[in-house]
């Protein structure tokens, strides 16, 4: 890098062209991605996601999906939301991150095929707002790379304890 007049450092040619070289590992490539997301029912929208590509993943019990935890991730945003005053933010709004729809992507091993674990939220809706689920399924494709035949899985446990969960994705 060479400095100018004014002190600001800059690239020439090889250098810039070594980092973009470095940031291509970071594009999407198209392949299907394990991961965990959180759904804003109202604007139709994922949000919240953390993913990772499948073919990375580590088989436990036969299934596949990424390390993240929800309720770390979830942590972690409501702290930065609160740092930076952002009171727009819902994970500044809501402390307990069990109360938004959310959901995992998981990898079968055995027969190689993906399926999304969420909550009854899906076909119970949330706070009056049915779920477009094929609205979802799409929203899901896109952004996991997933392929058309992936299923949502209800994964939900009713017993009293989990009862105010009723509308998340127990996982």
């Amino acid at each position: 890098m060479t400095k100018d007049n004014n002190g600001i450092n800059h690239t020439n040619g090889a250098e810039h062209q070594s980092l973009v070289d470095s940031m291509s590992l970071f594009l999407d490539n198209g392949r299907p991605k394990l991961g965990i997301f959180w759904y804003d029912v109202a604007n139709q929208s994922l949000f919240g996601v953390e993913k990772m590509d499948a073919e990375q993943a580590t088989f436990i019990n036969g299934r596949a999906t990424i390390s993240a935890v929800p309720m770390t991730y979830w942590q972690k945003q409501n702290h930065r939301a609160e740092a930076k005053g952002d009171t727009r933010s819902i994970f500044y709004q809501e402390h307990n991150y069990t109360l938004i729809p959310r959901g995992r992507v998981f990898l079968d091993e055995a027969t190689d095929h993906f399926y999304v674990c969420v909550g009854s939220w899906l076909y119970d809706g949330v706070a009056g707002r049915k779920v477009d689920a094929e609205k979802l399924h799409e929203l899901q494709e896109d952004e996991f790379n997933l392929p058309v035949d992936f299923e949502f899985v209800i994964d939900y446990i009713g017993t009293s304890d989990t009862a105010g969960r009723r509308n998340s994705y127990n996982g």
